[in-house]
């Protein structure tokens, strides 16, 4: 369906050049016809959302306007002709405005002996540098339209157009401020890069580490997942906090290694994975618990104790009101979170400085900089008790001969 609305903007008692400079604003219009002169026509995919385009021609002094509705493929297409009115004769052109559209369309013009076609340019680009096209000398003429030149060869005719707006190559990201690797085995993060990067949001990670994480040997919880013990010995977790990599440096000359916070990267090989955040942790459940408010998890060191300064130490014990032999078993999440030490020496000369509170993503002011949370699951039973669980009726009885 077309719907032409015809402006009132044929101005005729404003001189010709008065009138080429009127400019109309389409606000639904996305793209523009690069050149828009004599006779040819266009095609494009309407956006999505889309259910008229609509398009602004303005050609010496008057302008047009109508409505496009997109067929079932969502594409519309209009002629430039002398029937419709929408050819431009005006020898300097004029401009063609359409939208919603998708990147895509394209568009042809009809001069004297030849056609020649073009993309329709999106408008967010048209303030983008334009780049000089190589002149040809008088045998090749040069119209600059939107985003194109229209270049016609004198001799022969022959006409075409060719963009002057042309992508760029990406920029190279930003270096990322924080540890940099020495020139000499065995390469230690001896320095940082401070000045000319990227810095980061201050946000920071909690990381897990359980002895009984994989099998029996020590490593990082990383499905937030740990199994409670049977009997026995307590399961024992550590929890220390990590900048995010996102960009941070120090500027403390008592902050050794200077990388501080980085996860592996130490001036210290030994050291690697002990330059964490100075923090205290706390925990609580988030899910319902038989008893204990923390779901049977115990700070036996907040980070400020034997361990190394800033490292908590959880204990999970054997419990039987959680993991009984019969019965219910009950999995309890916690949340553990870590707050940063701001009297820390090491801390304090951290940039940015460690988010807190909204900052960093909670929905309070609470001086917490991140929390991660915590599963923990009862070990399977025994075979014999999942049989006995599981199928407590024999379903399939012997037969009675």
């Amino acid at each position: 369906m077309k719907k032409y609305l015809m402006c009132a903007l044929i101005l005729c008692a404003i001189p010709a050049v008065a009138a080429a400079q009127v400019e109309v604003n389409c606000e639904s219009c996305t793209h523009e016809v690069s050149v828009y002169m004599g006779e040819g026509g266009f095609i494009a995919t309407a956006d999505e959302d889309a259910k008229m385009v609509t398009w602004v021609s303005t050609c010496g002094g008057v302008t047009v306007s109508g409505e496009l509705e997109p067929d079932d493929d969502g594409v519309v297409s209009e002629l430039f002709t002398m029937g419709n009115g929408l050819a431009c004769m005006d020898e300097k052109g004029g401009t063609f405005q359409l939208g919603p559209i998708t990147d895509g369309g394209w568009f042809w013009v009809t001069d004297d002996m030849n056609s020649a076609v073009g993309g329709l340019v999106a408008k967010d680009i048209l303030k983008n540098d334009m780049t000089p096209i190589t002149s040809a000398g008088d045998g090749v003429t040069m119209m600059a339209g939107k985003g194109a030149v229209f270049l016609k060869e004198t001799s022969s005719g022959r006409v075409g157009i060719l963009p002057n707006i042309l992508p760029e190559p990406p920029m190279a990201p930003a270096a990322i401020c924080g540890p940099r690797r020495g020139i000499v085995w065995p390469y230690p993060y001896t320095d940082q890069l401070t000045a000319g990067c990227m810095l980061g949001d201050g946000g920071t990670k909690i990381r897990l580490v359980s002895p009984n994480a994989n099998f029996g040997r020590g490593g990082m919880i990383t499905d937030g997942m740990v199994t409670r013990p049977a009997t026995g010995s307590a399961a024992t977790i550590t929890a220390d906090l990590w900048v995010n990599e996102s960009g941070s440096f120090s500027m403390d000359t008592d902050d050794t290694p200077p990388d501080h916070g980085w996860a592996g990267k130490d001036a210290d090989n030994d050291k690697a994975q002990n330059n964490w955040i100075d923090a205290t942790f706390s925990v609580v459940a988030a899910s319902q618990a038989p008893n204990a408010s923390t779901g049977g998890v115990t700070v036996t060191d907040e980070g400020t104790g034997s361990t190394p300064t800033g490292q908590a130490t959880l204990s999970i014990a054997a419990d039987d009101e959680y993991c009984p032999a019969k019965g219910t078993q009950h999995s309890v999440t916690v949340i553990v979170r870590a707050a940063p030490a701001d009297n820390s020496q090491v801390n304090s000369g951290l940039h940015p400085a460690v988010a807190t509170g909204k900052a960093a993503g909670f929905a309070t002011n609470n001086g917490q900089a991140a929390a991660a949370l915590l599963t923990v699951v009862c070990p399977p039973r025994s075979s014999a008790n999942q049989g006995t669980e599981l199928v407590p009726d024999n379903p399939f009885p012997p037969t009675t001969e």
